[in-house]
């Protein structure tokens, strides 16, 4: 009878998620080559993506590209930079009429706008950044790094 109790305490050790056995996984904000920006701020960041800032520096138009609901970088995007919940940042854009991110459905069409667009800008995992798009700098710190903000926890 302990063995068969010790044999269920292991096993739901094992086979349950748990904080314990979580890693810190970054989100890499991508942008176009042609774009001379190199690092960004959170600040700058939610502004791009609620659409107060519309311009880059160089005056190139802004083209932030958004993964679909559910996605992790979804998720990263409306906790860590924009402070909103999916609700609130859907009924944000349905007051605001310009500025609206374009919505795709996977990181590899994010990919492809952001390489194609001069002023592409978008939230993807650093396993999916392929060549023609540069990854920014946040706050001063690439994906990876133990400083850098955009990160979420997934489990193993």
């Amino acid at each position: 009878m302990k063995n068969a109790l010790a044999i269920v305490a292991i096993l739901a050790l094992v086979l349950m998620p748990s904080p314990l056995f979580a890693r810190d996984s970054s989100i890499a904000v991508v942008v176009n080559p042609r774009n001379p920006t190199k690092s960004i701020s959170l600040v700058e960041l939610r502004n791009i993506f609620l659409g107060t800032q519309q311009f880059w520096k160089d005056g190139t138009q802004i083209v932030p590209v958004v993964h679909a609901p559910s996605a992790r970088e979804r998720d990263v995007l409306l906790r860590r930079v924009v402070h909103m919940s999916e609700a609130q940042f859907q009924q944000y854009w349905k007051k605001k009429h310009s500025g609206r991110p374009m919505v795709v459905v996977s990181n590899g069409m994010q990919m492809e706008i952001v390489s194609k667009e001069a002023g592409g800008i978008a939230l993807v995992a650093p396993s999916d950044v392929r060549s023609g798009v540069i990854i920014l700098r946040v706050d001063g710190h690439l994906p990876g790094s133990a400083a850098y903000p955009l990160k979420t926890s997934v489990a193993r």
